[in-house]
């Protein structure tokens, strides 16, 4: 469901509350607006990680549902197609994200070969 739809559900179900209770005070508020990201698995960008990911790992990537936001989620309002993609430090310790420093080389060289890819080098 879009945002709009959303809204416009949420209201109809707003004033049919407050027909019905009156003296409820029943009110509304959307104060959060971040809609999630989605991609076409077949999509170049998505054939793209995944072929750098396993040249660099031995192996394809994982697919995961994440329930955070990302610059993802405003990119793909503006339809430009976006993928959350990188290594996790998992939760924060007492001293922060830590992610490992052979992680970042290969990432940076996934990153790379996805890059040159898509672009058509390679």
């Amino acid at each position: 469901m879009t945002l709009p739809e959303a809204r416009a559900a949420l209201r109809e179900l707003v004033l049919g509350l407050r027909a019905r209770f009156p003296d409820f005070g029943i009110e509304w508020e959307i104060y959060v607006t971040v809609p999630g990201a989605e991609i076409d698995d077949g999509h170049l960008i998505v054939a793209a990680l995944d072929a750098a990911h396993t040249e660099v790992f031995g192996e394809a990537p994982e697919r995961d549902t994440v329930h955070w936001a990302s610059d993802a989620s405003v990119l793909t309002r503006y339809g430009i197609p976006s993928v959350n993609y990188g290594t996790s430090s998992g939760l924060p310790g007492p001293d922060g994200e830590n992610v490992r420093v052979k992680d970042l080389v290969a990432l940076a060289r996934i990153y790379g070969l996805t890059i040159a890819s898509v672009c058509g080098n390679r």
